[in-house]
């Protein structure tokens, strides 16, 4: 599993080169976290491509790879 932390002067490389690498390499859950949006998107592997969702605001994610655990984006963007 992989929490990508978004910064303005990565944020393009991230999305785009970092996700195919990871990908590639069958890395089963990536997560790209935008402090400034106050976003996660995660991606899930299934049959070697990613599936995405996107979350924010009180949502409760759920840890694919870590069955029953889950992450509140609440707790995540706490001021």
């Amino acid at each position: 599993m992989v929490f990508e932390i978004l910064s303005p002067s990565t944020g393009s490389k991230d999305k785009t080169l970092k996700f195919d690498l990871y990908q590639r390499k069958g890395i089963r859950e990536y997560w790209i976290v935008d402090p400034e949006l106050k976003t996660v998107n995660t991606n899930i592997l299934i049959d070697g491509m990613y599936i995405g969702r996107n979350y924010k605001d009180n949502d409760v994610i759920n840890v694919h790879i870590l069955e029953g655990f889950k992450v509140s984006l609440i707790d995540v963007f706490a001021e």
